[in-house]
């Protein structure tokens, strides 16, 4: 079973760029936006995003990786302090704010089951790694900050690491591109079929 898991973590870790692509295809085909869904989505997909350039305002380069020792140090301050997976909790939220953007609810579900079934096994093997490359030190954060939910007080032993905009927008510029085309795409496809429709009309 532990075989299974580290197979499967090391697997999904490596191709977790592509995961996406059939969820934004069934996003974009599917899309019929409505300006009251949208403003909600936008408000996840703002949260997600911010998160996710916080977190790689500290941990940098190495969250790009296709393998789990490319970091050397443990991060444990920024939102390290308040959660583990910041990028991962990232992520879900900005997933599931383009859902509600390209008003397409029903993938919600579809979203979390993926989720769980890609990024479990994915952590179980990060922790697995941080256990054996940082002993104590890793056992003592794991102890105390969740995996997902974020504590309200920052771990109180932060690391030296240091926040950086340029380390950021230079890590996170794939990201915002992708968004930007995606919602690009939505509203795109949306503008076109009410064309199309009152064409028909």
């Amino acid at each position: 079973m532990v075989m299974t898991t580290k197979t499967l973590g090391n697997f999904f870790f490596k191709i977790r760029s592509f995961t996406p692509i059939p969820f934004i295809f069934a996003l974009l085909y599917f899309a019929k936006p409505m300006w009251q869904m949208t403003t909600l989505g936008m408000s996840f997909m703002v949260l997600g995003e911010f998160l996710r350039i916080w977190a790689v305002g500290y941990a940098g380069a190495t969250t790009r990786a296709r393998t789990l020792g490319a970091a050397r140090d443990l991060v444990t301050t920024g939102p390290y302090g308040y959660v583990r997976n910041p990028l991962y909790l990232g992520n879900f939220l900005l997933s599931f704010g383009v859902c509600l953007v390209a008003n397409v609810t029903w993938l919600i579900p579809v979203l979390v089951v993926g989720y769980v079934l890609q990024y479990l096994p994915i952590i179980a093997v990060e922790e697995r790694y941080l256990g054996e490359a940082c002993g104590a030190v890793y056992q003592a954060y794991q102890a105390k900050v969740p995996r997902f939910l974020p504590r309200l007080q920052p771990y109180p032993h932060p690391s030296s690491h240091d926040f950086s905009w340029a380390r950021a927008m230079k890590s996170e510029r794939r990201t915002l591109t992708a968004i930007v085309c995606v919602l690009g795409l939505i509203f795109a496809k949306a503008a076109i079929f009410d064309v199309f429709l009152a064409e028909l009309l």
